[in-house]
């Protein structure tokens, strides 16, 4: 199962429950996944002595912010005397996902911190013919195929990268370069590829650190870049407070009349029309379920647009005090209906999609 997705209608992050992405989708949500599943893994190296978070020794805590779809994780080693909290969104206007990283020291002690972060993309749902380089231009790396860019950058620059084969013969990915502490850079390399970042800071006795890390989502380089320049240029901790608000102001529009229901009830509603809205594509189809791991099972997932589940969600929404959405999920079934009385009983939420027709009941 997947946890914390955080999304704009566009792009689609999701997590496991190791705090791992491991579903990027764009520009539809629930279709493409450009990581197939594939985790994107978290590492920190502090004076020789290297882990990656989703090792046994850490203890996680996986939640959001209140009213929000910005999370508020916790990382916490004792093996190496760290706490790491994080906060992800993605941008309300803008297809970048950000991630907010917090180091702080439990030693006591001053010490030499790494963190790696590592980019495993599969585009287009296969890892063939991918290319992933570093841009000297803009001092990112960009992982590309057809149509497709995603541009990965931090603030402060990172310190050092690496490109490389993944999922080919030996080669498990750069993410295994890490482990030493450092990474071999090798500026471009195609195929099945992957890539790692690195940034390096001395933290204080019992002092913290702050760092951010994006990817910007989009369909040309020169979209990237735009969007890498625009997080630069307005800082990433402008998109954070944006889109708290944003979201706060979202599930409290409709003064619902709560009466004596109790407090925990009442968050647990809005936190749910929350995490139905990160499954409701920017073209209006309300989708299942967008947790690539079912396909591991069923050779197929969740990620359509069922009429009936859609129509359920569709009426919630309506009671609940949003009838734009419920409204555009229509729109949408009336655009991609099958002529001669076929009904979609499942469709993607690309204007294209792939689906499956039955003859419609009467």
């Amino acid at each position: 199962m997947r946890d914390i997705p955080v999304g704009n209608g566009n792009l689609l992050v999701n997590f496991d429950d190791k705090y791992q992405i491991r579903d990027i989708y764009f520009p539809h949500v629930g279709q493409e996944n450009h990581t197939e599943g594939f985790p994107f893994r978290f590492g920190v190296w502090i004076d020789g002595v290297f882990s990656w978070i989703f090792e046994d020794e850490w203890e996680r805590d996986l939640h959001y912010l209140p009213g929000t779809l910005v999370t508020n994780v916790t990382l916490t080693s004792e093996k190496l005397a760290i706490k790491i909290v994080c906060s992800d969104t993605v941008a309300g206007r803008e297809n970048i996902y950000l991630r907010r990283i917090n180091v702080r020291d439990l030693s006591g002690k001053s010490r030499e911190v790494r963190i790696f972060l590592h980019q495993d993309f599969r585009i287009y749902e296969n890892k063939v013919g991918d290319t992933a380089f570093f841009d000297p231009d803009n001092g990112a790396i960009i992982h590309y195929k057809k149509h497709r860019y995603f541009l990965i950058n931090t603030q402060p620059a990172f310190d050092s990268f690496a490109t490389g084969r993944k999922a080919f013969r030996n080669n498990e990915g750069t993410w295994r370069d890490a482990e030493d502490g450092e990474l071999a850079n090798g500026p471009i390399t195609e195929g099945s590829v992957d890539s790692t970042i690195g940034v390096y800071f001395k933290l204080d006795a019992n002092a913290s650190h702050e760092s951010y890390y994006w990817i910007a989502a989009g369909a040309s380089h020169a979209e990237v870049d735009k969007l890498n320049s625009h997080a630069l240029e307005r800082g990433p901790e402008k998109y954070f407070g944006e889109t708290e608000r944003y979201w706060r102001e979202w599930v409290n529009k409709n003064d619902t009349d709560f009466g004596d229901l109790p407090d925990d009830l009442i968050r647990f509603y809005k936190r749910s029309l929350l995490m139905i809205r990160t499954q409701i594509d920017h073209g209006g189809a309300i989708i299942a379920a967008n947790d690539s791991d079912v396909s591991e099972r069923a050779t197929d997932n969740y990620s359509y647009s069922w009429m009936r589940d859609g129509s359920f969600v569709a009426n919630a929404l309506d009671c609940a005090g949003y009838p734009e959405i419920s409204r555009k999920y229509f729109d949408f079934l009336r655009a991609v209906h099958a002529p001669k009385r076929l009904l979609f009983p499942k469709i993607q939420s690309g204007r294209y999609a792939r689906v499956e027709l039955a003859p419609s009941l009467g």
